[in-house]
């Protein structure tokens, strides 16, 4: 039966329900109505969504009311998402305030937003040594994003197992050891960390982000063996060498045994940033900020050194 006939059957049968009981105060009608229940979104695909509502995963459409347009992102229901269900159309009829967001740059409509995820308390930026090798850049970008949307961000630094020279993993690291954030140092193959891992994610809803390949899959399957969770090798061709493969290919929220919760999300090999103009940039980056106040140039990037007596 098509959607709309059910529903106006339904306000027929109410109309009615109500006539009766107006007639004979003292008799009570029973009528079928839909159950509406509060879920957590935990899949997104095309036009449906999966929904946790307590121990039951609900495969749900949207209502046809639900639009994205005129709020700034391409996309209307995201993984972490509060919302109402009608039960017995597996309808989601109503999207809950949210209280995060991480968001980046639609990739075809740049001046629109997508969003990664809805109602996370934090980014775990995870990144490898080798293979994929350490990108700083990617982890800058991250920690801007995680600032600008008030979430907390960690740094974990994975398969530290294939560190050869100490020397340079120091070097490489030293400007994150002054920031005051978590730095979580792992390996799946030794379980190097996973501990100290599992402490950071309790009773914690988190992100997981970062590049394919860096192991994000392997290190929750080391937190919790049983998640199952698809993992894969580092590309080996000349097309894909030292690049991760995609093995999560849509965001997940999973639930963790011992409390909290973590959002699987496919690896990326770029993350633009959204909501931040390039003059705003400086002042996410506190070990130049204050070196650049002495710049003499009010429209300079910061990005060229010049000679100290021009500024």
């Amino acid at each position: 039966m098509p959607r709309g006939e059910k529903e106006r059957r339904r306000e027929v049968e109410k109309l009615t329900s109500l006539n009766l009981m107006q007639g004979n105060k003292h008799e009570i009608i029973s009528t079928p109505s839909s159950r509406e229940g509060q879920g957590l979104v935990t899949e997104v695909g095309s036009g449906n969504c999966k929904v946790s509502i307590g121990n039951e995963i609900l495969v749900c459409s949207l209502r046809g009311a639900l639009k994205a347009h005129e709020t700034g992102y391409t996309n209307i229901v995201v993984v972490g998402d509060e919302v109402l269900v009608n039960v017995e159309d597996a309808v989601v009829e109503t999207l809950l305030p949210r209280r995060s967001l991480l968001t980046r740059p639609d990739v075809f409509y740049t001046h629109l937003q997508q969003i990664v995820v809805a109602n996370v308390d934090q980014v775990l930026i995870v990144a490898s040594w080798q293979e994929p090798h350490f990108w700083p850049e990617l982890v800058d970008r991250y920690l801007i994003a995680a600032e600008v949307n008030q979430l907390q961000a960690v740094i974990c630094l994975n398969k530290i197992d294939l560190v050869e020279n100490e020397g340079d993993f120091q070097n490489a690291l030293q400007p994150y050891h002054s920031l005051d954030l978590p730095i979580i140092f792992t390996s799946a193959k030794t379980k190097k960390g996973i501990s100290e891992l599992q402490t950071q994610l309790h009773e914690r809803t988190t992100v997981l982000a970062g590049l394919s390949g860096v192991g994000k899959s392997t290190l929750l399957s080391a937190v919790q063996p049983d998640i199952n969770l698809r993992t894969g090798d580092v590309g080996s061709t000349r097309k894909y060498k030292g690049m991760g493969r995609h093995t999560t290919s849509q965001a997940t929220l999973l639930k963790l045994e011992k409390g909290g919760a973590v959002v699987d999300t496919p690896g990326i090999r770029e993350f633009g940033l959204a909501n931040v103009h390039q003059s705003e940039l400086i002042s996410y980056f506190s070990d130049m900020s204050a070196l650049a106040e002495a710049c003499r140039y009010s429209n300079c990037s910061h990005v060229v050194k010049t000679n100290p007596k021009y500024g």
